[in-house]
């Protein structure tokens, strides 16, 4: 997940000033590496609310955190008794056993690691559920195949946010996991829309001539990625002011769209909120190969 230019960003966030910071829930906050909300956090342009049930990953999030996260050791999902699955690669832990068929359908059963995954009995909750939880502004999801459950147990603290940024599959790893249509169903069905997608992750499919070819340039299979909902477009001139804004932040910086941060600043600037010159000035701050040369 990019992040944007730190002076496009500063253009915004010294100007665009919501009557409260921005509410970013992170589900699977694992820090493997930096989010990309992490300017704004610096910046104290919001509030992260984060869920890791990883204990290891739990403890690293309590240690590093500032005033501006507070963190849950919950896993996120419908309720009822579960199972963790811990992976020795933490990034691969998931409430879904890991699908040995699929795997090997495209030559990665080696992902697997019976010896070494821990099974950990627990009982998920819902987003709804939890009275600490305020509403969400932004939704970022990265748990291995559980976020139709979070996006189903969370329709209320949803129903304001702006934006979801979540990891989708196109080719099964776990057991039962939702797949990319499955989630772009719900999604749509909250009232979201496919903005974009961040990356795209893809493998080589196994053959008995890899050693004559080169990995990284015969990578067919679709498996995963991040992808950008936001609000469908017949909501964007009824967003409130202050979600305006926060989509404007969230553009900018979590998912690098200054074109839609442009249209957040049109609209903001048509109701007096803001000074036609902001959008000037934030363009001003684009990359050259960004830009409309001037007719010589």
């Amino acid at each position: 997940m990019a992040g944007a230019n730190s002076n496009r960003r500063a253009v915004l966030t010294e100007a665009l000033q919501p009557s409260r910071v921005m509410r970013v829930c992170d589900v699977g906050a694992n820090p493997l590496s930096d989010p990309p909300y992490k300017p704004l956090l610096k910046a104290q342009k919001c509030h992260v609310y984060g869920f890791e049930p990883n204990p290891e990953a739990f403890e690293d999030l309590q240690k590093a955190k500032s005033d501006h996260e507070t963190y849950f050791q919950d896993a996120v999902g419908l309720p009822g008794d579960r199972t963790l699955y811990l992976h020795p690669w933490s990034g691969f832990s998931s409430l879904y056993p890991m699908d040995r068929a699929a795997l090997k359908s495209i030559g990665k059963e080696k992902w697997i690691r019976p010896a070494k995954t821990q099974e950990v009995p627990l009982r998920p909750v819902t987003l709804d559920m939890l009275a600490d939880l305020p509403p969400i502004d932004l939704l970022k999801m990265d748990l291995q195949g559980g976020e139709l459950e979070v996006l189903r147990g969370g329709v209320g603290k949803l129903s304001e946010a702006v934006a979801v940024v979540t990891e989708v599959r196109f080719h099964r790893i776990y057991e039962g996991e939702p797949l990319f249509g499955d989630l772009d169903q719900e999604l749509r069905r909250q009232g979201f829309k496919l903005h974009k997608f961040m990356f795209t992750k893809s493998v080589m499919m196994p053959h008995e001539h890899e050693d004559k070819v080169l990995r990284p340039r015969m990578t067919s299979q679709l498996l995963d990625g991040d992808a950008v909902y936001i609000r469908d477009s017949d909501w964007v001139e009824t967003l409130s002011d202050d979600q305006l804004i926060y989509l404007a932040l969230a553009a900018d910086t979590v998912f690098d769209s200054p074109d839609m941060a442009l249209l957040c600043l049109d609209i903001l600037t048509g109701r007096d909120r803001l000074s036609a010159a902001l959008a000037d000035a934030y363009i001003a701050t684009f990359p050259e190969h960004q830009l409309r040369k001037e007719d010589a």
